[in-house]
């Protein structure tokens, strides 16, 4: 009887131990299923809020520049009645840096930053772009000027047709630079500040092209530009966007056979800023990615 009794014990035993053990998997198999749909849902939620991010930044851009405007359209009536007397209107000066070809011998050149000066003169006139350097400077600003002008008149809200920007590039010495339109952001910054009749930062140098919407465009030479800057005692130095990482080539020698190596020159990435601290200089270097971005920079004091 007893005998009997304990298989009866064990079969209920076993019977409960199974369905507990199905419950258990079914809950498993539905705890993980919440889980795996939670996940979803987050990287949902998380790529929402990376557009939301995107859109509250161009609305805020977007709003910068529709309250400069409306600042500009109380005003009009002042910048109308100074471009009818044929005199000045504004001007700004602003840094510009560029790279030129040094040969040390016909067979061995490299590239090397220069520091320029632009002045902007803003005159009564017939929308002409003009282009003066002091001394014989090779470079090419007409294109980008031109691009810099349009950009100008959306940011302010000014009309500059009846208007010649004159631009005059001021060097220590005759030079071929090689990438003229690189300055058209800073070319773009300076005809603003003219406008607005606002100081710029002295201690802020830039480059980047100027695209007709105002996005700023990358261009090459960065390092070379950089520490030509930090040599003038720049204290802020502004890049496209994603031109803040530059590569560097690394000297490595290498013993292949007793005493006789190999050098090689290894690609290195490293910060922009880093490389300058390397060679001696503390220049802070920044990303902009618009010319709303970068005017702000301009009139922050450094």
């Amino acid at each position: 009887m007893k005998n009997s009794n304990g298989k009866v014990l064990l079969a209920v035993f076993l019977i409960v131990s199974v369905v507990l053990n199905v419950y258990l998997v079914v809950m498993i198999v539905n705890f993980k299923s919440y889980i795996a749909k939670l996940e979803k849902e987050l990287n949902n939620l998380a790529a929402q809020n990376e557009n939301l991010s995107r859109e509250v930044q161009n609305l805020r851009n977007i709003l910068d520049i529709t309250r400069r405007q409306l600042e500009y359209y109380k005003n009009q009536t002042y910048y109308q009645g100074s471009v009818s007397t044929g005199g000045l209107i504004g001007e700004a000066d602003v840094n510009i840096v560029a790279v030129k070809m040094v040969y040390e011998d016909p067979f061995t050149a490299y590239y090397e930053g220069v520091t320029l000066k632009a002045e902007i003169e803003l005159r009564d006139g017939k929308g002409r772009i003009l282009v003066n350097t002091e001394p014989r400077i090779g470079i090419d600003l007409q294109t980008s000027t031109r691009i810099a002008v349009a950009v100008a008149e959306a940011y302010t809200g000014l009309n500059l047709t009846a208007v010649d920007v004159i631009v005059t590039i001021k060097g220590e010495e005759e030079v071929e630079v090689v990438d003229g339109p690189s300055a058209g952001l800073p070319i773009t910054v300076a005809i603003i500040a003219a406008l607005r009749h606002e100081n710029i930062s002295n201690k802020v140098y830039a480059t980047g092209t100027i695209n007709p919407d105002g996005s700023i465009g990358a261009v090459g030479g960065i390092a070379e530009k950089a520490l030509a800057a930090a040599k003038k005692g720049a204290k802020l130095f502004i890049v496209p966007k994603g031109q803040s990482r530059i590569v560097i080539y690394e000297r490595k020698e290498e013993e292949v056979l007793p005493g006789f190596k190999i050098i090689r020159y290894v690609p290195k990435e490293v910060s922009l800023e880093d490389y300058l601290k390397s060679q001696g200089f503390d220049l802070k270097v920044l990303e902009v990615s618009n010319i709303v971005e970068a005017y702000n920079l301009y009139t922050t004091r450094v």
